[in-house]
Formats: structure tokens, sequence, C-alpha cells
């Protein structure tokens, strides 16, 4: 299996897209609905050791995109994160990856978009534990 991928989104349709379209591809799928109940679900111990790539949100309500992102980066270095954005602001998309993002998607995200910028979390996924 290519690996487990976490996807917190608010958007019930967005989550069932990407989990459909990466579930056909081998992934194992988790999703939240949003940022506390990621944090939730990957503080039980047989999830987080699975996870491999971070798709979530900018904005959601009960745990927004920002602080899932502070979350991970804090307590899951090695766990790469690409957001989902409607916004249309290219230069702020770009400056939430110099925030420790690996990759953003604007909404809606295209099949092909989607697992590009998936493969490529998960093979920087396992570069990151390859060096530990």
């Amino acid at each position: 299996m290519p690996g487990t991928i976490l996807i917190v989104d608010d958007d019930i349709s967005v989550r069932d897209t990407a989990r459909l379209v990466l579930a056909r591809e081998g992934y194992g799928i988790l999703t939240a609905s949003d940022g506390r109940k990621a944090i939730e679900l990957m503080s039980a111990a047989d999830t987080s050791g699975k996870v491999c790539a971070l798709l979530c949100d900018l904005e959601m309500p009960n745990g927004n995109g920002k602080e899932l992102i502070d979350h991970f980066r804090r307590q899951f270095p090695s766990i790469p994160i690409i957001v989902f954005s409607g916004a249309t602001d290219t230069v702020f998309l770009d400056s939430i990856v110099q925030e420790g993002v690996c990759d953003w998607l604007r909404k809606p995200v295209s099949r092909d978009a989607l697992l590009e910028k998936v493969r490529s979390a998960v093979n920087l996924y396992k570069l990151r534990n390859e060096r530990r």
C-alpha cells in the first residue's frame, strides 16, 4: 500500500472526492471534518504512525487549517502538508509554503493534480523518515 492520507475539510464533497480518487490508487484514507477532529484522530497511537501526508483546508470551523498546520509542524514534523484552498491569491498560497506547507491545491481540485501532489508528499515523507 502506498500509505495513508489524512483528509481534513469541512466540505463533505471535497473529502469524498479526494477519498475516492486516492483510494482507487491504493492509498489508505482517514478523514476529519475539522482541525479539532483531526487532532483527536492523530492522538490515537494506532493512527499517527500510519499517516504519511495531510491534506487540509484552511478555512474550517472548530480548529482552522492554520491551527492544524501548526500542530502538525510541532507534533508530526515528518508528515508533509498539502493545503486545499478556494483562495485565488497565489501570493498568499505561495507564502504558506514558506511556513512549512509542502504544497497547495486550488479548489476545485483536479484528479491529476491531486494525485501528483500526494505522490510527491508521500515520497517526501519516505525521504524524511529514511534520514532518521
